[in-house]
């Protein structure tokens, strides 16, 4: 029996828990193209409120150099941490079916599930320590790791990769400042170009999305 069978047995997910992780998800995932959208107005603007809704590592490095390092640091480990421990709870949840969902639309990103599966299975909650990426936190609900294992391990590995994508975004600090003040010259326009591109991309992948074969 595999480790994602013997998870299985344990008991159901409360439905609030998954009411409530399915909620965090859709505001985060909103948060985020927010922040994508208004990226140029907010670096400029109110950079640690860009990391905030949108904490990808491009934001975070280009930031690092215009607001305090421990503060940056929190922030986008707290918000990262929040986003994940909601998948933690919905692959605990659904458990091998969330990986077979994602198996069956993007083979790709299927396999490489399969084949950290695998290496979750030995590694345990360590893996987070270095990966602690949402593909792994599904991994580690279906596998019903226990939270006072896997927090602690999530904050660790997303402070590690924080910390170092916090550095050298501090390195390069004058090469970033050069991309904020051109955004400065160009607020409105950069601005609207961004807005108009995650308006596209959303359509476009709804659309795809809508338009595919039923499986």
């Amino acid at each position: 029996m595999s480790f994602m069978e013997k998870a299985a047995a344990h008991e159901p997910v409360p439905t609030r828990v998954v009411r409530a992780c399915w909620a965090i998800l859709g505001l985060l995932t909103v948060a985020s193209i927010t922040g994508t959208a208004f990226s140029p107005l907010l670096l400029v603007k109110s950079p640690l409120l860009l990391v905030g809704l949108a904490p990808d590592g491009r934001h975070v490095a280009l930031v690092a150099g215009r607001v305090d390092p421990w503060l940056l640091m929190s922030v986008t480990v707290l918000r990262r941490s929040l986003y994940s421990l909601a998948v933690f709870g919905l692959g605990s949840a659904y458990g091998d079916a969330a990986v077979s969902w994602i198996e069956e639309r993007a083979q790709g990103v299927g396999k490489a599930l399969r084949a950290l599966e695998r290496l979750f299975a030995r590694a345990g909650a360590l893996l987070l320590l270095g990966l602690p990426f949402l593909t792994v936190c599904i991994l580690a609900g279906a596998a019903r790791t226990r939270v006072l294992v896997f927090l602690p391990a999530l904050v660790a590995g997303h402070s590690i990769w924080v910390f170092c994508t916090v550095w050298l975004g501090t390195r390069f600090a004058a090469q970033a400042q050069l991309v904020v003040d051109f955004f400065a010259e160009r607020l409105v326009e950069s601005t609207v170009v961004c807005v108009a591109l995650m308006v596209a991309y959303q359509f476009f992948t709804r659309r795809k999305r809508a338009g595919a074969p039923p499986t």
